[in-house]
């Protein structure tokens, strides 16, 4: 009689690699933390982002750990946690992209500053932008929005226009930039694709994918429901290959803060382990002794 494929029980592959993958985690986690306090007075996206990635990290090395069939619930919040580090690769990439053009050619310096500006600008306008019905609740202070308004103008009056006064109770008129200038998913995935000949041996297609895979997670409905009872190895798949693809945005951030900002930390030392890390989720076949899992238990 064939034997029956028990979706429950992990590979040993996968076993193994989950394993080996919180040994990179420790070291990356180590050197990630001392970079951040290093820099901890930069005020500056790609240090933001480079946070985002250390911080993400820490978090699925903690709900990985013995993750198991009897532990699968935490597969929610794991897929969460990727889904927004997948949207920081992408970020990066797609920024990455503009500098690479600025560096051959200066005069598009300009473009990649629009860029950073209408990054910044996004969520600056999502907090001083409120609905009417909003200004219902017990929450809304006018009082304390005004003064909001009035702190985003003073440290980013690059990002507004001087010749709109500010009204404010519709403040976000007076940003230069508006809601059909937001970075979203779809506009970062046109520019991958218009430039796909400069992204060689970058896989960004298979990011867009495991990316919508988690949003299902992030959002409730039949797809989220069914996904409760995919393959465990299935689940475990992804979760590595989605951590393959962060780990390279890591590398990306780490060339951004070097280029773009006064960063001068080491970065030897974490970036050997995150090529480790992505090795060993690309091994075709992964074994590990009993011996060396009692050393490093």
């Amino acid at each position: 009689m064939r034997k029956t494929k028990n979706r429950n029980v992990i590979s040993e592959i996968n076993e193994n690699k989950l394993f080996q993958l919180q040994i990179h985690f420790k070291i990356i986690l180590e050197e990630g933390f001392k970079i951040i306090d290093e820099n901890k007075s930069e005020f500056n996206i790609y240090h933001s982002l480079f946070k985002r990635y250390i911080y993400g990290f820490e978090s699925l090395n903690i709900l990985l750990k013995d993750f198991d069939s009897e532990k699968r619930y935490r597969e929610q919040s794991i897929s969460i946690i990727l889904r927004a580090s997948l949207l920081d690769y992408l970020t990066t990439l797609y920024l990455g992209t503009f500098q690479a053009e600025m560096k051959f050619n200066s005069e598009l310096k300009v473009k990649y500053d629009a860029e950073i500006d209408k990054l910044t600008s996004e969520q600056i306008r999502r907090i001083i932008s409120i609905s009417e019905n909003d200004k219902k609740t017990l929450f809304y202070n006018h009082k304390v929005l005004c003064q909001t308004v009035d702190l985003f103008k003073e440290s980013f009056s690059h990002l507004f226009d001087p010749n709109i006064p500010i009204d404010y109770n519709k403040p976000g008129k007076s940003l230069r930039y508006k809601s059909h200038d937001d970075i979203k998913s779809t506009t970062i995935r046109k520019r991958l694709d218009d430039v796909s000949d400069q992204l060689q041996n970058i896989r960004y297609e298979d990011v867009f994918y495991l990316y919508d895979v988690y949003s299902k997670y992030d959002h409730f409905g039949t797809a989220s429901m069914l996904l409760e009872y995919m393959d465990i190895n299935t689940v475990i798949t992804n979760f590595l290959g989605a951590t393959f693809h962060i780990a390279e945005g890591v590398g990306f951030c780490i060339d951004l803060m070097i280029d773009e900002t006064n960063c001068n930390s080491n970065f030897d030392k974490i970036n050997h382990e995150i090529s480790s890390l992505r090795g060993t989720v690309y091994s075709k076949a992964f074994w590990l002794s009993p011996e060396y899992k009692s050393k490093n238990q």
